[in-house]
């Protein structure tokens, strides 16, 4: 199939996915913008080549996407985004003149308090009767149900970040993560991590305060960047938390190194509509802790014996969840549930979708 993806920027985890994809359709990715604000220059990697990339210029970006539309013939359009001029155009313009396309969304979450202007934008724009809706789990399907109306046609494709090869046959066991440990020059006995930008959705200073309760031998390494970096500098300063580090950015491969000697990844997120870090986490075999507000904690976590789901408001219950609640069994179901959501597997997924869109079309 000639297929064609419209997406924001170039996140080096769509390009790994659509290097796959594009080894087995035609395909043209559409960027709007070469980089996302906020993100660490070095997030943004070398194209991975298997596909056509087309960045639309800094000016007229909604002419130049349009031209793209009326002057190339695709198979299938995905729309991977709405809230943009470009995207909106577009989106009108495939209902216009009634062109079927997949809208998809890599993550969702019904606000509780939310403007009657973005509210109606959202139902204008997500509401289409010759779309097919694609969702990563039952919480963004419901996101799609409440504005794009409930009888939508909808399906879940498994989203990923990981490839299978970068999964480890088996977990560490406690020794091997020891010796980990020690071979990377990390001081302490185990090792706990959290990935998320210093920023306050993020909610990292529940760790902050939550380190207050933890050993000293009980080291947390903060990765990311962010406007918050110099208050939380200047709260481990002031309580002597000397085994917390801001670590900053790191590359997806040593994240994923560290991940696969820690005891657990925590997650206290305030607002994530997915949350790359807890595939990424479970893939090399570490439990998470995650607040419920993530879609990927919830979808990932709850009921697979692979971490926990809780608040982060009470420090010393995760404290002692963390000191008793953890154990061997649940690196083994965390690497199950990563090794279900690879890269490899989202491709199938993509795969069984297509074959139906064309069967049905």
């Amino acid at each position: 199939m000639h297929l064609l993806w419209i997406f924001s920027h170039p996140a080096p985890y769509k390009r790994e996915f659509f290097s796959l994809l594009g080894k087995k359709h035609d395909l043209t990715v559409v960027f709007e913008n070469r980089f996302e604000k906020g993100r660490h220059p070095s997030f943004y990697e070398k194209e991975t080549g298997g596909y056509r990339e087309i960045f639309l210029p800094k000016r007229k970006k909604s002419s130049a996407l349009l031209k793209i539309l009326k002057e190339q013939t695709f198979d299938l359009i995905i729309m991977n985004g709405w809230s943009t001029i470009p995207e909106m155009r577009g989106i009108c313009y495939l209902n216009h003149y009634k062109i079927p396309y997949i809208f998809l969304i890599n993550g969702g979450r019904i606000k509780e308090r939310e403007s009657f202007l973005r509210k109606y934008a959202k139902r204008k724009f997500l509401y289409s009767p010759y779309a097919f809706y694609l969702s990563p789990d039952p919480i963004s399907s419901e996101y799609l149900r409440h504005y794009a109306g409930r009888s939508i046609p909808i399906e879940e494709y498994i989203y990923s970040t990981v490839h299978q090869d970068e999964m480890p046959s088996q977990p560490l066991n406690k020794e091997e993560r020891k010796a980990a440990l020690k071979e990377a020059k990390i001081p302490g006995e185990r090792l706990y991590i959290s990935i998320g930008n210093y920023i306050p959705r993020k909610n990292l200073f529940s760790l902050l305060h939550l380190w207050k309760h933890m050993g000293k031998d009980d080291v947390l390494y903060l990765f990311g960047n962010g406007k918050c970096r110099a208050q939380y500098e200047k709260y481990i300063q002031e309580n002597h938390l000397t085994n917390v580090f801001l670590v900053g950015f790191k590359t997806h491969k040593e994240i994923l190194s560290y991940l696969r000697m820690a005891e657990c990844s925590l997650f206290p997120t305030n607002e994530d509509i997915y949350g790359h870090a807890i595939n990424e986490s479970l893939s090399q075999g570490t439990p998470v802790i995650s607040s419920p507000n993530s879609n990927a904690g919830l979808h990932l976590i709850q009921g697979k014996n692979d971490g926990y789901i809780t608040s982060f408001v009470d420090s010393e219950a995760v404290a002692k969840l963390l000191k008793e609640g953890l154990t061997e069994k649940m690196r083994e179901s965390a690497l199950k549930v990563g090794k279900e959501n690879s890269y490899e597997k989202m491709l199938s997924s993509f795969e069984d979708i297509l074959d139906k869109w064309s069967q049905n079309k």
